[in-house]
Formats: structure tokens, C-alpha cells, sequence
């Protein structure tokens, strides 16, 4: 009985430790990291030294978090979004990197506490013209004594300064122009890479003109001014899709893209041929209905940091509320279609309706904003008359995936509105999206410490066996 019993308290203390393990895994938290003044754009002079102050807090249910700061070089991939260069990476001759120090690298924040962080910028007085560039990145670590597993999350902060007086050049070349394999059924997409050459940031819109052997316009896309600027010596990826209805005879075509500046000004143009090898057949139009009477017609409105501003379609169908100090310095904001293919939802969800696009702004708003849509019969319809089944989704070019927002519905007046700190891409989708969101890390570690449970148990056994052998023989 007391070999037993003991069997029965080794065990207990086991799967005691392994619930031990357990807990501060699930108990981990993702801080909510917020940071205002997170876009830094401004003028300066050479020899000019000036700060901006960022504060850094998270939320009162958050745990303690460790904050880290560290400056380093900015660059873009091809979608826009930001990369930061270290030391070694940062090569490029319009780094703002060396000019930035930060008064505040490490520090850890108590539940519901802040931090202001100041970065000073000394401009040399040998700066050069054009623009200069860097990133602040502002990451969550683990605090000091806390245990388990933690997801880290980062804000970065870009750094765009202008000198003022500079010689400011705007010049730019399509480097290549790409179609997507020609197969039945299936959509044409259409890429340009456009390389910013000059010395200063710019955005840019592009016009995708498809022709047949003799010349006649099959079709013309309008890629709408990219969200964010392309810096100095990035390549931008431009992407529109061929929307003609008509089919396509063997034989070669052309696609000729012109990519311009917001006022018009031509900055390249240059025209690539593709073929056709079997008649193609195009996908089979779209039968979703709309959520506001497509075409949009753009509209924009000046947001500024001291007032509210309302963003709102001619038609009232679509609103952005944008509440006081949601906007760090004063900018323009826009609404107008989506135009490019619209990247594949998440399993679970289908498009309920067609898609719009808020841009004008490259960063994090420091107050959420809140998008309200209008939804029509036919939508409810797809919804089984649950107007609950309707989800707003914003398009996060970041990460290239769909965030799947809290939506509220209120059938009176038969809206859906959802509020998020981040425009952009966003669509009206019907469904239950499909958790895919499996913590592997956890679930790994919960089965090792299983396997050590068992390790250690069957040699307890093999042990008790053991002895039981030796007392039988003695």
C-alpha cells in the first residue's frame, strides 16, 4: 500500500507540474501596445536640431510589458509595406538613421501606464537635398520576472524629413511590366514595377491600357494613388487586373502602363507584349451586388487634429468618422473604389459586396475611427436575413492579410459599423471566418511536457518494478 500511495503522489505532483506549465502560457497576454505621433514628416533646415516626443502606453488590462526603442534605416517592400534596417543593412545614401537619438530605449509599463519617448534629430549642415529617412521601431517585450510564452508586438514610426531649400527631384522608371499566366476562367493580372529615382518621396497612380495586334483598346484600368509614398531607390509593385468581359483570339496583345504623379505629371511610360496560345476565356462576371451605387464617386475631406471629420460617400452609403485628435498633423483623406483584384478572403467568408478604398493615410490613427455601412436587401439576403452574419473587413497590406472586425448591426436603421485605428482596403463579407489561428508553440511545448510526464512515470514504474523483484529473490 505505501509503494502505491507513493505511485499516486508522484503522479499528482506531475500533472500539478504540468498544469504549472500550462498556466502562465494561456495566462499571456498581447499587450495593447498604442503609440501616438506615430508618423513623423517634417521640414527641416541644415544644422537644424529639433524632438518629437512619442508616448507610448498600453492598456489597464494589459500585464507589465517591457518597451524596447532602437532607430535604424527604412525601406519598403514591394507592396509598401515598412522594413527597418540595422547599421550593417542601412546603406542608402538618404538615411536619416544617424541623425536620430532617442532618449529612452528600455523601460517596462505597468498596466494602464505611459511613457513619452523624445527622439532628437541633429540635420547635418551638409545634409544634401531632397529627403532623408528612418524608422523608430517601438517593440513589446517581457517583463522582468514574468514567465511563459508572450506575443511580441511592435509599433514602427517612419521618419520622413524634407530639406527645406533643397533641390527637390521627383523621377521615376518603370523597371518591369508582367502579366499573369493566360488560363481559362481565370483573371489577367497586370504588374508594374516602378523604382522611385529621384531624392525625395512621392506617391503615384498608374493607367493600364490593353490592346489588340491592330491596335484597337480592349481595355483601360486606373490604378488609384498608391497609400503610402515611395521613398528614394524603392520599387513599388503596381497591380491591376484585366476586367474585360470579351474573349481573347490566339495571337499577341499589349499592355502599355503610365505611371504618373498625383497632378498628372508623366513620370514613365512603357509597353510589354503578351500571347495568347489558345482562345482564352475570361471569369465569368462578378454577380455580387454593391454597397453603395458603384462607381463611387471620390470624395475627401481635410482631416484635422483639433476638430471631428466625418469622410462620407455622395450617396451616404459609406462614412468614416474621424473623432478629435484622431489625426497627429493635419491630412488629407480620401474614398473612392478598389479597383485592383480583391485579395482572397478568409476561409469561412464571401464577399457580400463590392469594395472601397480610404487612403491618405500611411500610419496608425492615435483615436479609432469608425466606418459605418449601409447594407441594401440583396445583402441581407446573402446573410439569411441575419444582418448580425455581416462582417467589415480591412485589407492589411502589412501582413497581406484580412483582419475580420467586430461588427455591430443595427437593423433599424440597417447598418454595420466597426471601428479600427488603420483605413485602407475594406469589404462588406458574409460568413463565420474558420480559426486557422493555432498556437503550434503551445500546443508543442504542452506535448513535450506530456512526453516527459510519461518518460518519467514509466521509469518510476520500471523502478517499482524493479524493486518488487529484488524484495520477491530476498
Amino acid at each position: 500500500m505505501k509503494s502505491i500511495s507513493s505511485y499516486k503522489m508522484v503522479v499528482a505532483v506531475l500533472i500539478a507540474g504540468l498544469f504549472l506549465l500550462i498556466i502562465p502560457i494561456s495566462a499571456s497576454a498581447n499587450p495593447g501596445l498604442s503609440v501616438s505621433n506615430d508618423a513623423i514628416n517634417v521640414n527641416v533646415s541644415p544644422g537644424q536640431t529639433l524632438t518629437e516626443t512619442m508616448g507610448v502606453s498600453i492598456g489597464s488590462a494589459d500585464p507589465a510589458t517591457g518597451i524596447s526603442v532602437q532607430v535604424g534605416g527604412l525601406a519598403q517592400s514591394p507592396s509598401g509595406a515598412y522594413q527597418f534596417l540595422d547599421a550593417a543593412q542601412d546603406i542608402s545614401q538618404y538615411s536619416a538613421r544617424s541623425f536620430i537619438s532617442i532618449d529612452n530605449s528600455s523601460f517596462e509599463l505597468q498596466p494602464g501606464g505611459s511613457q513619452n519617448v523624445t527622439a532628437t534629430i541633429q540635420v547635418p549642415q551638409d545634409v544634401g537635398n531632397g529627403g532623408r529617412y528612418a524608422l523608430i521601431d517601438i517593440t513589446t517585450q517581457p517583463a522582468a520576472g514574468t514567465t511563459g510564452i508572450g506575443i511580441l508586438t511592435e509599433v514602427e514610426v517612419p521618419v520622413y524629413l524634407t530639406i527645406t531649400g533643397s533641390q527637390i527631384t521627383q523621377t521615376g522608371k518603370i523597371t518591369g511590366l508582367t502579366t499573369s499566366t493566360i488560363t481559362n476562367g481565370q483573371p489577367i493580372d497586370i504588374t508594374t514595377d516602378f523604382e522611385n529615382t529621384g531624392n525625395h518621396h512621392y506617391k503615384v497612380e498608374d493607367q493600364v491600357t490593353v490592346k489588340n495586334a491592330k491596335s484597337k483598346i480592349l481595355d483601360t484600368m486606373s490604378i488609384p494613388l498608391t497609400t503610402s509614398s515611395i521613398l528614394p531607390g524603392m520599387t513599388r509593385q503596381l497591380e491591376t487586373t484585366l476586367t474585360s468581359t470579351s474573349s481573347l483570339a490566339v495571337g499577341t496583345y499589349t499592355v502599355d502602363s503610365k505611371v504618373m504623379l498625383d497632378d498628372g505629371t508623366l513620370l514613365d511610360e512603357t509597353t510589354a507584349p503578351f500571347v495568347v496560345t489558345a482562345e482564352y476565356t475570361p471569369p465569368a462576371p462578378s454577380t455580387t451586388s454593391t454597397v453603395a451605387n458603384q462607381p463611387l464617386t471620390p470624395t475627401s475631406a481635410n482631416l484635422s487634429p483639433s476638430t471631428a471629420t466625418t469622410l462620407q460617400s455622395s450617396d451616404g452609403t459609406i462614412s468614416v468618422v474621424f473623432p478629435q485628435g484622431a489625426a497627429v498633423v493635419p491630412v488629407e483623406v480620401s474614398l473612392q473604389n478598389y479597383t485592383n483584384q480583391l485579395p482572397a478572403l478568409p476561409v469561412g467568408l464571401k464577399a457580400a459586396s463590392s469594395y472601397f478604398q480610404v487612403s491618405g493615410l500611411t500610419g496608425l490613427l492615435a483615436k479609432n475611427a469608425t466606418l459605418t455601412v449601409k447594407y441594401n436587401a440583396d445583402e441581407l439576403s446573402k446573410a439569411n436575413g441575419n444582418a448580425s452574419s455581416l462582417k467589415l473587413l480591412r485589407f492589411d497590406s502589412a501582413t497581406n492579410q484580412w483582419i475580420v472586425l467586430t461588427t455591430k448591426a443595427n437593423t433599424t436603421a440597417m447598418t454595420i459599423n466597426a471601428s479600427s485605428d488603420q483605413m485602407g482596403v475594406w469589404t462588406v463579407a458574409v460568413g463565420t471566418p474558420v480559426s486557422s489561428g493555432i498556437n503550434w508553440i503551445v500546443i508543442g511545448i504542452i506535448i513535450a511536457a506530456v512526453i516527459i510526464v510519461g518518460a518519467i512515470v514509466t521509469a518510476f514504474l520500471m523502478m517499482r518494478k524493479r524493486r518488487q523483484i529484488k524484495e520477491i529473490k530476498s
